[in-house]
């Protein structure tokens, strides 16, 4: 094992260990004394939702350079004067790396006796997922990475989970090169770091998953989402032609209440043409470009308008 997947390892062991200690404030334990679910955001801080990465491992530090109000992303979370979600999705670059996912399909079929294609594929996804951990363990009450469908390391069909394969056959690809690789015991505690994430993010006037819920699921299921595989896939794989309508409104009246503030949904998974696509009739938000680097700022004391508060992440150079 090399010096480097050791400290990967440390890193995912001690990740874990947070997620399963998360304070019960910000989520509520399910009934086997558990972290839940739902993570109950800070309601009086900013809160910045970061959409899909899939493997795009500059995302989060130039996120972290990014200036909000005069100071830096990474300095504000220090102080704990905001908090970041990422709605899931850590692995499996997209239309970028369509070709490099061609040339990795045929490494896969010789059983990567060599596969520098898929070596660099998973080089991008584990340089994501390392800041991923990175951020949750100096920050575990203001950075959260919610479950999305590419969280199956295993390539399973159960737990809420379905075998991925689009541009290539991305789910078993990564399965055979992490087990081949990294060792089976690395791919069992990737798959539990993968376990133990929430599903939904609830701040001030708005919630957040990673894809849409298909029907509408109490908050006790919610919080309770290890014994509910159909919430799990719910929450994760849901398309826009198989969710129920009007379940995001009767869902943010479940989980927010009647306020006065204007509620909406927050989702990822389904990819979009422009910078947003909001669905008023659902008060549902999605922000999944995949050619685009975007973050929503939400400050729970400002109406929140897409068009003033999406913006575009500039690229901060390499010895910035």
């Amino acid at each position: 094992m090399s010096d480097s997947q050791i400290s990967l390892e440390s890193l995912l062991e001690k990740t874990i260990d947070v997620l399963e200690s998360e304070n019960q404030s910000v989520r509520p334990y399910d009934d086997n004394e558990k972290p839940g679910g739902l993570v109950l955001l800070k309601q009086d801080l900013p809160t910045l939702i970061v959409p899909d990465l899939h493997g795009r491992y500059d995302y989060l530090p130039d996120l972290m350079h990014y200036q909000y109000k005069d100071e830096r992303v990474y300095d504000l979370l220090k102080k704990g004067a905001l908090q970041v979600v990422c709605v899931g999705d850590g692995m499996h670059s997209e239309r970028r790396g369509i070709s490099r996912w061609r040339k990795a399909l045929e490494e896969y079929k010789k059983g990567f006796v060599e596969c520098p294609n898929m070596a660099e594929e998973m080089k991008e996804n584990f340089q994501t997922m390392v800041m991923v951990m990175r951020l949750k363990t100096s920050f575990p009450e203001h950075f959260h990475f919610l479950k999305g469908n590419r969280e199956n390391i295993m390539d399973e069909e159960s737990n809420g989970n379905h075998p991925f394969a689009k541009l290539a056959a991305e789910g078993p690809m990564t399965k055979m090169y992490v087990e081949k690789f990294m060792g089976e015991e690395f791919l069992k505690k990737y798959d539990r770091f993968e376990k133990d994430l929430p599903l939904v993010a609830r701040g001030r006037f708005f919630v957040v998953s990673h894809a849409r819920p298909k029907v509408f699921y109490e908050i006790e299921r919610i919080i309770n989402y290890r014994q509910n595989p159909d919430l799990i896939e719910g929450l994760t794989w849901t398309r826009p032609s198989t969710a129920q309508s009007g379940v995001v409104p009767r869902m943010l009246e479940s989980l927010l209440g009647n306020g006065d503030d204007k509620q909406f949904w927050v989702c990822g998974h389904s990819a979009i043409k422009d910078l947003y696509n909001f669905l008023e009739g659902e008060l549902l938000l999605e922000i999944h470009n995949p050619d685009l680097r975007m973050v929503a700022i939400v400050d729970p004391y400002q109406e929140f308008d897409p068009d003033l508060h999406i913006h575009i992440l500039p690229r901060v150079k390499a010895d910035a």
